[in-house]
């Protein structure tokens, strides 16, 4: 005859069990709503910096000369303060997307989605490098940001 003590603890240690892969599937179904999150969040940010870029027809100049052969360095003082301020925007959005990998809220691979490193001809041409170069961006963005765009999004470490 099976004792009812014994019955009752396996009982209860299936609940514990059961209990904790419940919990396991509730983190693991909320990490994957924050990243999906994080991602749409980034194409939200891309979309409307695009969308406002898109409708200045002084940054379509711009960007305009560039893309025909112009440089950085050929711009007027405003417009390279234009391109500049700009071209943050863009690299804001890639310091989230570093920001939410150190958080794990994003996995590496995530990083190209809705506008990282997915697009380094952006970030590699030469107008946006000469933009780059042209600064001392430690005074913008930390040590840590700095060494990861530099070496993974530029490819100039």
């Amino acid at each position: 005859m099976v004792d009812r003590l014994g019955v009752e603890k396996l009982a209860a240690a299936l609940g514990v069990i059961v209990s904790l892969l419940f919990v396991g599937y509730e983190i693991r179904q909320n990490t994957q709503v924050a990243r999906a999150a994080a991602v749409q969040a980034t194409t939200d940010q891309i979309i409307g910096w695009q969308t406002e870029a898109a409708r200045d027809p002084d940054w379509i100049r711009v960007i305009t000369y560039l893309y025909e052969g112009g440089s950085y360095a050929e711009l007027s003082a405003e417009d390279k303060t234009r391109y500049g301020w700009t071209v943050s925007a863009t690299v804001r959005v890639m310091e989230n997307r570093f920001r939410q990998l150190q958080l794990g809220v994003i996995d590496r691979e995530d990083l190209g989605i809705g506008g990282g490193t997915s697009n380094p001809a952006w970030f590699r041409s030469p107008f946006f490098l000469d933009w780059w170069r042209s600064a001392d961006r430690s005074t913008m963005w930390s040590a840590d940001f700095l060494a990861f765009f530099e070496a993974e999004v530029l490819g100039i470490r």
